[in-house]
């Protein structure tokens, strides 16, 4: 008997379908990893998370009926018996399920491998870093403060990945120490977070201890002495002297280089007199090992630093002699086919080369060095070897270290097998801005001479300063970098801005030279810690503007400031020779001004003289050498004709030896009006007349006018009336264009002993 097909049972029947435990392949092929905070992390198996939410308890009211379903009857149980047979599925049907009678039944998904977490996290975590490194370049200095905190998110982020692969994910060794050593780069770039740093380098070095992953256990080795040396120099430099000896035992020489040059950078920084003789000691030691192995091209670079530290020193005949042995050391590796692919290495040396000269200050031999560095330059953009943030390898023998085979860190394997030491220097932008700040100096005693070409240079060099800001801001790379770099352009503009105002001072130009003051004074005020050379310099030129312009009592305050005293150097624990060297200048300027018997501080007058005498004439610097003696011949009344005479032919002698246009003018100056007033005779007409010349020379306003009136004395006592009205008609016009403060001074008393005071107010060296 065949049931009805109007059987309530055939009517109602469901669909049977079997429980699932878990979603399916369509589900987690759509399924999306949470955003990650920035203090926790995902389980990083997306299957057990989702498991473990299904088999929670918080569930079991909403699948209370599915979990408790009561059994079905027996009755229900039963095969049901149809009056015609139902054909047999097609065979492209599972048998296990029974056909509904839907329109149109889905198609099991096709099949979706899991995800692989970790490869997923790591490119996340280099996503967010160059996220926030090209966020950071393109960033501007005065709105970084709004752009930060979306900045550090996004390191934040990128350092969760790299944390949660380290946890939860089973690396392979070589793998999780490359990861580790990023990881803990990040951390030492951008964070403060040194402990975590140092933890996960601890761990790194004794899994590459483990597995034999040399090149790596010496990378995180030298990020870890970096970590080390912010928090305790010593320490850093204890722990680099270890690493140098296992190197050393292992005969991994290209790490020993490393090492060392490192230890040669900490030095540097630091500065003091006895880091910089350790920075010697330690480029010493390179010098003689790479000679004994003969790698030419860090000999090269080792003895080129040499002579840069040399340099640093002192400021005196001894260091100047070893630095340009030093170079001549350099010079005799040229034509050895590495050392001479060095591009940046002969632009480094003629660097040092000028800048020795400069110390020495031989002006013919200046001028040579600055033509060598000029034509060194030219082949910058066209060399192929200079990369976008500046740095440069230095080719090694594979010898030296055989197990190598990083491509990006301290010691690279070529794509040839070569391997490299890496150095960091400047950028193409920075390269140019330091010779124009060389030139500029180095041509600064023939500005008037040149059609002023040392102010040109200096000009082109501040404007060039911030076209390579926006040029180097479209090379991606962290806020730090960028910052470091922004300081190190922002001082070097400021010296370029001190150089450019002195320079200004020199030819009486005081209302730009003025103008220049308040750009590095509102400079300097944005400083957070601006070095001593810039703080001495710019008190220095606020007083010699305040003296040249008639501001004696500025010009007094500036000089006899705790910055200028050449009292307070003394008692400076390790005072630098550019310390001294400026204090000397103020206490000069200071004399000049104290030597009129009326003035209060005049009876200090003496001791100032013998406590600054032997600073004077044993200095290394000529110039100030013939400033003291030409100082000394005006302020000494009871000084007889001989000592006078004596002096300023020493004064003489120096400033043309030093080509020193300006001193040359004051000394010929005084000597006409001290020796030849009231003289008649051709003696004293060429004497006045030379002195003014040289004076329109020079283009200063202020000698010019003094000249002249010398001048007209001396036509006047010869009795040629005409020709002194008309000498002193020119100077008294030369006068006009002067400050009127300065006008103030000198018409304060019509005598020449009084002109001749305040003219000499406005010496510079």
């Amino acid at each position: 008997m065949a049931f009805p097909h109007q059987d309530s049972y055939n009517m109602q029947e469901p669909t049977q379908q079997t429980p699932s435990n878990g979603p399916s392949k369509t589900q987690y092929a759509q399924h999306q990893i949470p955003n990650t905070p920035v203090n926790g992390f995902g389980h990083p198996n997306g299957n057990a998370h989702q498991a473990t939410d299904q088999h929670d308890p918080r569930y079991s009211q909403v699948n209370g009926a599915s979990q408790h379903r009561p059994t079905l009857l027996p009755q229900q149980t039963l095969q049901r018996v149809y009056a015609v047979p139902l054909p047999p599925p097609p065979l492209s049907t599972n048998p296990s399920k029974v056909h509904t009678g839907s329109p149109s039944a889905p198609q099991p998904p096709p099949h979706v491998p899991p995800l692989d977490y970790q490869i997923l996290l790591l490119s996340l975590a280099e996503e967010y870093l160059a996220a926030a490194y090209g966020h950071g370049s393109t960033a501007d200095i005065v709105r970084r403060e709004t752009e930060m905190e979306e900045y550090y998110k996004l390191i934040a982020t990128g350092l969760g990945c790299l944390e949660a692969v380290l946890r939860h994910c089973k690396l392979a060794p070589e793998r999780e120490a490359i990861v580790r050593l990023g990881y803990a780069t990040v951390l030492y770039e951008e964070t403060d977070n040194a402990m975590e740093a140092e933890e996960a380098l601890s761990k790194g070095i004794s899994l590459c201890d483990r597995h034999r992953f040399f090149d790596l256990k010496y990378d995180m080795q030298h990020l870890l002495a970096r970590i080390l040396f912010q928090k305790n120099p010593r320490a850093a430099f204890k722990f680099l002297d270890g690493i140098i000896k296992d190197a050393e035992a292992y005969q991994h020489i290209a790490w020993v280089y490393a090492f060392r040059f490192m230890k040669v950078s900490l030095h540097l920084e630091l500065s003091s007199h006895q880091n910089l003789v350790a920075a010697l000691a330690q480029l010493r030691s390179i010098a003689a090992m790479s000679n004994e192995f003969g790698d030419r091209t860090i000999l090269a670079i080792a003895t080129t630093i040499e002579g840069l530290t040399c340099l640093k020193v002192a400021n005196d005949a001894e260091s100047i002699e070893q630095a340009q042995r030093a170079l001549a050391s350099v010079r005799s590796l040229q034509l050895h086919p590495k050392v001479a692919e060095l591009h940046q290495l002969a632009v480094l040396t003629s660097y040092v080369d000028l800048c020795s000269q400069l110390q020495n200050f031989d002006p013919k031999q200046a001028l040579e060095k600055c033509q060598i560095m000029q034509t060194a330059l030219k082949g910058v953009e066209d060399s192929n070897s200079w990369t976008s943030d500046g740095s440069f390898a230095i080719p090694i023998p594979g010898a030296r270290m055989p197990s190598c085979k990083s491509r990006c860190g301290v010691i690279r394997k070529e794509e040839d097998g070569s391997l490299v030491l890496m150095f960091n220097w400047m950028p193409k932008e920075d390269i140019y801005t330091v010779g124009y700040l060389l030139s500029g100096v180095a041509m600064g005693h023939r500005n008037m001479i040149d059609g002023q070409k040392s102010e040109h240079m200096l000009e082109e060099g501040i404007q060039r300063m911030y076209w390579a800001v926006r040029e180097t801001s479209k090379v991606p790379k962290s806020i730090t970098l960028t910052s470091t770099q922004q300081r190190w352009r922002e001082e070097i503009t400021l010296y370029m801005r001190l150089h450019l105002a002195f320079t200004l001072c020199r030819r009486t130009s005081w209302t730009a030279a003025g103008q220049q003051q308040a750009e590095i004074d509102r400079a300097l005020a944005a400083m957070i810690n601006p070095p001593e050379p810039l703080l001495l310099l710019s008190a220095y030129l606020e007083g010699v503007i305040c003296q040249g312009t008639g501001d004696i009592s500025g010009a007094l305050s500036a000089y006899q400031s705790a910055t200028l005293s050449i009292h307070e150097y003394r008692k400076t624990s390790h005072p630098s020779h550019i310390h001294l060297d400026v204090s000397l200048l103020s206490a000069l300027n200071l004399l000049l001004i104290i030597r009129t018997p009326t003035h209060p501080d005049h009876h200090t007058l003496p001791s100032l003289v013998s406590f600054i005498e032997h600073l004077c004439l044993r200095n290394p610097n000529r110039q100030i050498q013939s400033a003291f003696n030409l100082v000394s011949a005006t302020i000494v009344e009871s000084s007889t004709i001989l000592h006078t005479k004596q002096a300023l032919q020493n004064a003489l002698g120096l400033a043309k030896a030093t080509d020193n246009k300006h001193l040359i003018c004051i000394v010929l100056t005084f000597m006409s009006w001290k020796f030849f007033k009231g003289v008649v005779g051709e003696q004293a007409e060429k004497s006045a007349r030379a002195s003014q010349a040289q004076a329109q020379q020079c283009k200063d306003g202020l000698w010019t006018s003094v000249s002249a009136g010398v001048l007209g004395d001396t036509l006047e006592a010869a009795g040629r009336i005409e020709e002194a009205k008309r000498a002193r008609a020119s100077g008294i016009i030369t006068a006009s264009s002067l400050p009127e403060g300065l006008q103030e001074v000198m018409r304060s008393d019509p005598g020449m002993t009084k002109a001749a005071d305040v003219a000499m107010t406005d010496i510079r060296v």
